[in-house]
């Protein structure tokens, strides 16, 4: 296995993709830790660790064959982003507004650099930017609205962007590039020096007419996909910021890309569903149903791709058929997702007045059926991610 930046959806270049899993059809648990808050970052995995964050406060490194604590860190804020891991370092940003730099056998703190500080868009803001290792610099986005990049081995900082919006953004890495999105409603390509290359509009949406760019892009060839709040899905040449096409997805926001071959994967919020579109055209290839938003990134291997959903419930996607099936339920999702969900599956009629017609307060009531924000980190037999009730999984 390669132990060389390890990051979100596995590389700089956001691809999400790994060969020769041998995952079972219907895994169990291995192991169960306890976090003392809700966990929305992604696993990491690092030779025996597992490396994921908390809105305990807390960075934790656990045995990935037991899920026992090797060493965890205490920031001032909650973790919500996904660490990277390069040259026996962890790399990750808090809501303290610190960006650590930690030894990733002990735990100890190498540097810290102070951002401008963090701050939260709205209630579906669920992230923090998660860094990108590349050739001995760090990127990342930060709440202040700059993108920064920082020499790896010190932290300190090389250059900024600043842009006109909240960066929490993961930024996508190529050779070249740096690909990375803003709540400002543009999509922007930076040089590795920090210039400007070029930025994209979007189109913008009634509700969301900054089309804001909320999650990470994807960058194959001389493409990068990304999607944003105003209902779209982009697909540019980065030689120049130029389209290749745009696909509209009418209600409901592109969360999160990734690339299965041909095919690109986007999960999707409100039209409850994970679309398969050509990468080249754009064309829908096909679009089955799930019962409620997905956040996080489809993870592939060979032929299936796994991903989970606000109602606390794994799925499996089959790339040649086109069909979900779900794999696996949290502890929370058991308990309580017969709160929001009737005996055929579908969401409860009345939702709207329990909770006053307040959407807000609905979305926190989700989460009490342990959704699952993470992207599922896949080594061979094994899924790793976290929930909304604070645990981190291992299913084999």
């Amino acid at each position: 296995m390669n132990l060389y930046a390890q990051q979100l959806a596995r590389t700089a270049d956001r691809h999400n993709y790994t060969s020769g899993a041998l995952i079972q059809e219907r895994p169990q648990v291995k192991w169960r830790f306890q976090t003392e808050g809700q966990v929305y970052s992604s696993p990491v995995l690092y030779a025996d660790k597992i490396i994921i964050g908390s809105c305990d406060s807390n960075l934790y490194a656990l045995n990935k064959a037991d899920g026992s604590v090797l060493w965890k860190y205490k920031t001032g804020g909650e973790v919500r982003a996904t660490a990277a891991v390069d040259q026996q370092v962890v790399y990750f940003l808090s809501a303290d507004g610190h960006f650590y730099a930690l030894d990733v056998h002990t735990g100890k703190q190498l540097w810290t650099f102070k951002t401008q500080g963090e701050k939260t868009y709205d209630i579906w803001d669920y992230f923090q930017s998660s860094a990108a290792v590349e050739s001995g610099i760090v990127y990342f986005g930060s709440g202040d609205g700059h993108i920064y990049a920082l020499e790896a081995k010190n932290g300190k900082e090389i250059w900024k962007y600043k842009t006109a919006g909240i960066v929490h953004a993961s930024p996508t890495v190529t050779a070249h590039e740096i690909l990375i999105g803003s709540f400002d409603g543009y999509f922007y390509c930076l040089e590795k020096n920090g210039d400007l290359r070029w930025k994209f509009k979007t189109i913008g949406e009634h509700y969301f007419p900054k089309g804001e760019v909320q999650f990470h892009a994807v960058a194959t060839d001389s493409s990068v996909y990304f999607g944003a709040r105003d209902f779209n899905s982009y697909a540019l040449k980065i030689k120049d910021g130029t389209g290749h096409w745009v696909y509209h997805q009418p209600g409901s926001w592109i969360s999160v890309p990734s690339l299965a071959g041909k095919q690109l994967l986007l999960t999707m919020s409100d039209s409850y569903s994970v679309l398969a579109l050509d990468k080249v055209y754009g064309g829908k290839l096909y679009e089955p149903r799930i019962p409620l938003n997905t956040f996080s990134s489809a993870s592939i291997t060979d032929s299936v791709a796994y991903f989970g959903a606000l109602d606390g419930v794994l799925y499996k996607l089959d790339l040649s058929k086109g069909t979900v099936s779900s794999v696996f339920q949290t502890a929370s999702s058991k308990l309580n997702r017969s709160i929001f969900f009737d005996e055929k599956d579908k969401l409860r009629t009345g939702l709207d007045e329990k909770y006053a017609h307040d959407i807000h307060k609905l979305f926190t009531g989700y989460l009490q059926m342990g959704s699952i924000f993470s992207t599922v980190w896949i080594d061979g037999q094994s899924l790793y991610f976290g929930s909304a009730d604070g645990a981190v999984y291992a299913l084999e």
